[in-house]
């Protein structure tokens, strides 16, 4: 998506769900591409079940027990509503409303170079039962987190071990995003 157009757009979603937090980190090890080359930006799903907890998924991928918001890449030219609620279907089959933009968070090299961008949302479930849509996404559970367990989930990211260290680290930002909007 185009900066521009980005822009545009937060704007417009700014003003219909609140205005996000701008968070930018600069990452530590330059040779750090968060997922790689294939996408430039993401929708971050912080996904509150009716029992007030935020749902947390791990993959089959992932190291043993270790948990995170879902999140979905942007397709070339989608809009970031549409990635959000296409990737929250994909991933949940769940029905949701869209209660906070919280956070556009973009990670950068340390010679500021943007490499990357996460536009974090709260979502509240309305509906439907909980199951992966896309068996290609590899999702092998869930687990639903107050928010200490947030912290407590932030922490074990970073604690990842070391091949895992700068995904976890990078992980860890989003959910510290959003406890300071619960």
């Amino acid at each position: 998506m185009k900066v521009h157009k980005a822009a545009a757009e937060i704007a417009v979603l700014g003003d219909r769900y609140g205005h996000p937090r701008h968070l930018v980190h600069t990452l530590d090890d330059t040779s750090f591409r968060p997922l790689g080359s294939r996408r430039m930006a993401e929708v971050a799903m912080a996904i509150r079940r009716p029992n007030g907890r935020i749902l947390l998924q791990t993959k089959e991928n992932y190291p043993n027990g270790v948990f995170r918001i879902p999140t979905g890449g942007l397709k070339r030219d989608e809009a970031i509503k549409g990635a959000l609620l296409r990737e929250t279907e994909e991933e949940t089959a769940l029905a949701v409303e869209i209660r906070r933009f919280v956070a556009t968070l973009t990670y950068q090299t340390p010679a500021e170079d943007i490499v990357f961008r996460s536009y974090l949302f709260l979502l509240q479930e309305t509906g439907g039962t909980l199951q992966e849509q896309d068996p290609e996404e590899g999702i092998t559970g869930w687990i639903e987190a107050d928010e200490a367990g947030l912290a407590s989930t932030a922490a074990q990211l970073r604690a990842s071990p070391k091949s895992w260290r700068n995904w976890g680290a990078f992980r860890a930002l989003a959910i510290d995003a959003l406890l300071p909007a619960l």
